[in-house]
Order: structure tokens, then C-alpha cells, then sequence
């Protein structure tokens, strides 16, 4: 059976003012936007399958019947809603299978322009933030292609915890001393070392603070992403302001940031974006 969004669109709408809801009202139930449901009344999309089941409940019709647009005989909407389902599995496949491909591609190009950063010690490893846009650019085409909301926020999340990872090695945050008026000593330490912390560099330490605060609180998200929509999004702010703490070091000069560190700054610029990426296709759908 083929889906017209518009027509769905205008049975919800009719659905919704039998009910005597506003759109707002059943977004609410629904832990959606107004927006998200505007879109769906004017055929602009139609709803994630996950909110399928819940928002025929509360509308009191059968989920074939509301992709049909019309009521159906209770013999003809068992037939019509295994097929539209078995429609909508295949659509979600499609499109987790390409984001996938396209997050693959970000990890190769990261993988070639590996030997650049390491042969660059004099420039303390910012070409890693080259790769910045590359990865940035990519998830914007994942973003406008449709990708599976799920699948890019849970990649996000895997960006997330690299980055807890790289920031957890003594390599990361960076202290330069200067003993004399000649000679500078430069040490490496943990994002969570409190060295550099007492040196007046409070960058590393609350980037790492944001980071575990961010992986923990996303999980939790995950485990209800209908229910904790509002979490998700201070989960991409936190991640958000963590990968600006990370690239902040560079106010006292390019040797503060180290290779480490700058791949931290690029995994976390990167589960931000995949994260906003994913939060959009959620509140959309």
C-alpha cells in the first residue's frame, strides 16, 4: 500500500479536532514539538514508526487506518497495516544502511590524514582540525539526505565516548613552563589532571567534566528517546560547549593544543553535530 503523506496529514488533523486536542496538546503526549505535528497535518512528513502505535492509541483509530487516512472495516486493517509496516522496515533500513556508509567514509578520510598530524609535530597536531569541516560538511549531507535519527545520534554517542577516552591518556591537556627568560618546559596530562587545573588552564578539566556529564546523561536518553527529548538536546549543548572548552587552549598559544587534544576537539565537534543531526530528525518525526 503506498502512504500519501497529505492525506494522512488531513485524517490526523480531523482526528485531533474530534478529540478536542490543540497541536501543542498532543505533542505534549506525544513528547513532540507543535511543530512536528503541523508538519504532519500539512503532509510535510509523516511520524517516526515508534510514535506510530502511541498516537493511534490516542487518536482511537488503528495505526493502518491512520497512514490510510480513512477508517477501514476491521477485516481489510490487519492486511493494511502489514504491509505498510513491512514498507516503512524497509524505508528505515535504507536509509541506516547509508548513513552508516557516509559515517564510514568520515572514519577513512580520518584514518588517512592520520600520518599528516603525526609528521607535523611543529604545529602541535592542529591539522587535525582540518578534518573538522570534512566530518562537519558530511553530517550536514547525512542530515539533508534523511538519515536514521537513531542511528546518528547513537554514532554520536560513540564519537562521545572516544573522546572520554583520548581525554582519560596523559596526552591530552597541555602545560608549558617557563623556568627562565630562555627555556620552556612543555608536559603533557590528562584532561582530568588537576596540574593544569592549578596553572590556571580550567579549559581541559570542565571540557572533561562536560564530556562524562554529556556520555551519561545520553545514555540515559537512549534508553527513552520519546520521553527525553528535552534531555537529548542539553545532552548536544553540553557536547556542544565541551568541544569549544577543547579548542579554547589555543587562546594561550598553538603549543597548548596537543595531538590528543586536538582529536578530541574533532570527535567532539563531530558527536555534537551528529547528535543536533539526530535531535532534528527526532522532533521532526
Amino acid at each position: 500500500m503506498q502512504v500519501d503523506a497529505k492525506t494522512t496529514g488531513r485524517f490526523l488533523a480531523e482526528l485531533r479536532k474530534e478529540k478536542g486536542y490543540t497541536q501543542k496538546e498532543l505533542g505534549d503526549k506525544l513528547m513532540v514539538t507543535d511543530k512536528a505535528i503541523s508538519r504532519w497535518e500539512t503532509g510535510k512528513g509523516l511520524p517516526d514508526t515508534s510514535l506510530l502505535k502511541p498516537l493511534s492509541d490516542i487518536l482511537g483509530v488503528s495505526v493502518g487506518e491512520l497512514l490510510a487516512g480513512k477508517r477501514m472495516p476491521p477485516e481489510q486493517t490487519k492486511e493494511e497495516t502489514d504491509s505498510i509496516l513491512v514498507e516503512a522496515m524497509r524505508y528505515s533500513h535504507r536509509t541506516a544502511a547509508r548513513a552508516a556508509g557516509l559515517c564510514l567514509v568520515i572514519v577513512g578520510i580520518l584514518f588517512l590524514l592520520t600520518p599528516l598530524v603525526v609528521t607535523t609535530q611543529s604545529e602541535s597536531g592542529v591539522w587535525v582540525l582540518g578534518l573538522a569541516p570534512i566530518g562537519a560538511a558530511v553530517c550536514l549531507f547525512l542530515k539533508r539526505g534523511g538519515g536514521n535519527g537513531k542511528l546518528l545520534y547513537r554514532i554520536g554517542m560513540g564519537c562521545l565516548v572516544l573522546a572520554l577516552i583520548l581525554e582519560l591518556l596523559p596526552f591530552g591537556a597541555v602545560l608549558v613552563m617557563a623556568p627562565g627568560p630562555t627555556e620552556r618546559i612543555v608536559r603533557t596530562f590528562s584532561f582530568f589532571d588537576l596540574t593544569v587545573f592549578g596553572y590556571a588552564n580550567f579549559f581541559p578539566l570542565l571540557a572533561g567534566l562536560l564530556t562524562v556529564f554529556s556520555l551519561f546523561a545520553g545514555i540515559i536518553s537512549a534508553l527513552h528517546p520519546l520521553r527525553l527529548l528535552r534531555l537529548r538536546n542539553a545532552v548536544f549543548l553540553c557536547t556542544a560547549a565541551a568541544a569549544v572548552l577543547s579548542l579554547a587552549p589555543l587562546l594561550f598559544g598553538m603549543e597548548y593544543l596537543s595531538i590528543v587534544g586536538a582529536f578530541v576537539c574533532v570527535c567532539l565537534f563531530l558527536s555534537a553535530i551528529l547528535q543536533g543531526a539526530g535531535n532534528c530528525q527526532a522532533s521532526r518525526s
